[in-house]
């Protein structure tokens, strides 16, 4: 008797414990089934790419040239910098759009190699075909233009032989160093860095000619041109402090206004990544300036600025859109 009340217990215990398991079993395998497949989530940043460049490339005119504003009249500077930021973003060479934009370029080269006469465009120009891989001999006549229109104090003006002017002496150095020259083997830019050098003002940061206050976007600039020489581990000037000043000015929303107290721009915040890129400065300011950009996008893939000289108030345009794509795209050496 006692044999059989032992048999009995341990049989329902087996049997509560086989109902337990079977009860677990069920509710993992309903999890399992509730639970569906998440779809794969487009990025923000691929979308901020792709729909850029499509804008890009939808205002391109007949002629191969990108106006200003989309409809206006084709524009060096801004074909220049269409051109930059596809190649940056990927953009084949070999396509119609590339080449269409190359020939422009190529028939707006002025017989003593500039374009406009006007030393800012010339080295974005240079930039573009070099990224596109065009003929040596426009690239050459180009570059020999520039070096010609250097003042003997190392800077550079609007024009050739121009009064020196920050932010045009900046450009060019950034079109040498795109192009691979550097101080090391390029007699040219020494000087202009010891020009650009003494231009700083009472905060040790820059700004235009004639002006007082602080500008974020034309120190950017300035750090761009002055950029080190990272393949030869070589630092003429030791610019981090002007760096922390820029981070500083970094708003609530991720971005970058031209100067301190401003709504952020996205001109000023692309050339300002562009900055910390040549720098090797860590990702992650660069990482929230950028996301800055993602949601500033409009919705056919344009920027609103009030950068570029040409506008009487902010509007969207091509000039800043393809900066935006071209600081997305800006590499450290590191």
């Amino acid at each position: 008797m006692k044999n059989r009340k032992t048999t009995f217990i341990l049989l329902c215990c087996q049997l509560l414990l086989f109902l337990f398991c079977f009860n677990i079993t069920k509710v993992e395998s309903s999890d399992i089934l509730i639970e569906k497949p998440k779809k794969p989530v487009e990025s923000s940043i691929f979308r901020t790419i792709e729909n850029a460049k499509r804008y890009i490339v939808k205002h391109q005119n007949g002629d191969g040239g990108w106006p200003l504003i989309p409809g206006g009249k084709s524009d060096t500077e801004v074909t220049a910098l269409a051109i930059w930021a596809l190649t940056d973003a990927g953009w084949g060479t070999g396509s119609r759009v590339i080449r269409g934009g190359v020939r422009y370029l190529k028939n707006e080269q002025r017989d003593d190699g500039s374009w406009n006469n006007n030393t800012a465009h010339t080295a974005f120009a240079l930039i573009a075909l070099s990224n596109a891989k065009a003929d040596a001999d426009t690239q050459f006549n180009g570059l020999q233009w520039l070096k010609n229109a250097q003042n003997p104090i190392g800077s550079w003006g609007r024009k050739s032989k121009g009064p020196g002017h920050v932010l045009y002496t900046s450009a060019t150095l950034v079109g040498f160093k795109k192009l691979g020259f550097t101080e090391r083997h390029f007699k040219p830019i020494l000087p202009s860095l010891e020009w650009l050098a003494e231009q700083n003002n009472f905060e040790n940061v820059w700004n235009l000619p004639g002006g007082t206050q602080s500008d974020i976007y034309v120190t950017s600039w300035v750090l761009q041109g002055m950029s080190p020489d990272r393949k030869y581990d070589k630092n003429i000037y030791d610019l981090d402090e002007q760096v922390v000043w820029m981070k500083q000015f970094q708003n609530r929303d991720g971005g970058f206004p031209r100067f301190k107290g401003r709504s952020s721009d996205p001109e000023v915040t692309a050339n300002a990544i562009m900055a910390f890129a040549a720098y090797n400065d860590p990702l992650n300011t660069r990482r929230v300036a950028i996301s800055y950009l993602t949601k500033a996008q409009e919705t056919d893939g344009s920027y609103i600025s009030s950068i570029p000289i040409e506008l009487k108030s902010p509007a969207a345009n091509l000039q800043t859109t393809c900066f935006v794509l071209i600081a997305i795209y800006s590499k450290t050496d590191g």
